[in-house]
């Protein structure tokens, strides 16, 4: 089984908005880029008094692979991808790679 990449594309964005909206704290979006396929969730959050930003996901697709570069998540969106049906073999958690210093 393989999904098509508008069948990927919908699930990961459906998937991604679960992760933005309001927190205790914190403000999280999503944000898309179509014409590179690129989805990321960014958090704006208040600690101690202290103004953070983080990226908390980033995404992208790429001949119709569904690419995780970073996911500092709980909840990970592979589990919430593989519980839609995506295929393990169309998933790459490119965070688990070890990162190479440019």
């Amino acid at each position: 089984f393989y999904m098509d990449t508008v069948t990927l594309k919908t699930i990961l964005i459906e998937e991604m908005q679960g992760y933005a909206g309001e927190g205790l704290n914190a403000h999280s979006v999503l944000t898309q880029n179509e014409s590179e396929a690129t989805y990321t969730v960014i958090d704006f959050a208040t600690v101690r008094g202290k103004k953070i930003v983080a990226t908390v996901l980033v995404t992208r697709i790429v001949d119709n692979q569904i690419i995780i570069d970073v996911d500092k998540n709980n909840k990970l969106l592979v589990d919430a991808l593989t519980a839609r049906g995506v295929p393990d073999n169309q998933i790459m958690r490119a965070y688990l790679q070890k990162q190479v210093e440019a």
